[in-house]
C-alpha cells in the first residue's frame, strides 16, 4: 500500500498530537506532520505531497480560511483532501467553508469517532 501523507495545522500542540494519534489509527501506512501556526503550515504545503490536510481556523500568522485558500490555489494540491477541526466555526466561517472545496469539518471538542466519520465519508 502506498504511504499517505497528512498535515495537521493547529496552534494547540496537545490537540495536534491527539489528532495525529487518531489518524494513525484510521489509516494504514500514513506519515503525519504537525505545524502550530498557519505560516509554518503554508511552508510545509509549499513542499507539497500531502494527501490529507486538517486545519484549525484560528491560527497565528495565517488563519485557517486563508490557509485553505492558498492551498487550493496551488495546482499540485488539487487531489489533497482538506478538513477543518475547529471550535470557531461561526456563521461567517461557515459561509467561507461552504464556498471552499473542503471534504468535511467538525467542531471541537471531538471524539475519535467524529474524526473517523469525517475522514471516511
Amino acid at each position: 500500500m502506498e504511504l499517505k501523507k497528512i498535515l495537521i495545522v493547529d496552534d494547540d500542540r496537545d490537540l495536534c498530537e491527539v489528532l495525529a494519534s487518531h489518524v494513525v489509527n484510521i489509516f494504514d501506512d500514513i506519515q503525519v506532520a504537525c505545524c502550530y501556526d498557519g505560516g509554518k503550515g503554508l511552508q510545509e504545503i509549499n513542499f507539497g505531497g500531502f494527501d490529507y490536510m486538517i486545519f484549525d481556523l484560528k491560527l497565528p500568522v495565517v488563519d485557517g480560511i486563508e490557509l485553505i485558500r492558498k492551498t487550493i490555489s496551488q495546482p499540485e494540491n488539487e487531489k489533497a483532501k482538506i478538513y477543518v477541526v475547529s471550535g470557531n466555526i461561526d456563521e461567517n466561517a461557515q459561509k467561507s467553508l461552504d464556498e471552499l472545496d473542503i471534504k468535511g469539518y467538525i467542531h471541537k471538542p471531538f471524539t475519535f469517532q467524529d474524526i473517523y466519520d469525517m475522514m471516511k465519508k
